[in-house]
């Protein structure tokens, strides 16, 4: 039984992101997704279109993201993210959190940030 459940896991995380849907979880425009990971909304545009994939590092990214709005969806009012996401945090060093998203080192940095302010432990 464990063994299988791991396995959807797995393959779930493989599975391409829905950018749609995560653009519309995130309350975020197509211009403000594209700003976050560093292309063009058109780019955006054509993904969600299906016209074209992400990078892998995109993949990446956007799969971050996708945990990073599930991590806040419930402590942060919907319309606040898109300002959150773009704002520089001066208890993350000045960074923004989408800056954050490129690797899994200062992703973990933005999601301890995260559960901290959420638990309300933010000294």
């Amino acid at each position: 039984m464990r063994s299988s459940a791991l396995k959807i896991s797995k393959h779930a995380k493989d599975r391409p992101i829905d950018v749609r849907a995560l653009r519309q979880k995130a309350a975020l425009s197509q211009e403000q997704l594209a700003q976050a990971l560093g292309t063009s909304w058109i780019t955006v545009s054509r993904w969600e279109r299906r016209i074209a994939q992400p990078s892998p590092e995109v993949d990446a990214r956007l799969k971050r993201l996708s945990e990073l709005v599930d991590r806040i969806a419930k402590a942060l009012p919907h319309a606040e993210l898109p300002a959150f996401l773009h704002t520089p945090q001066p208890l993350l060093r000045g960074y923004r959190p989408t800056e954050l998203l490129s690797n899994d080192y200062s992703f973990q940095d933005l999601l301890a940030f995260v559960d901290a302010a959420k638990s309300g432990d933010m000294a």
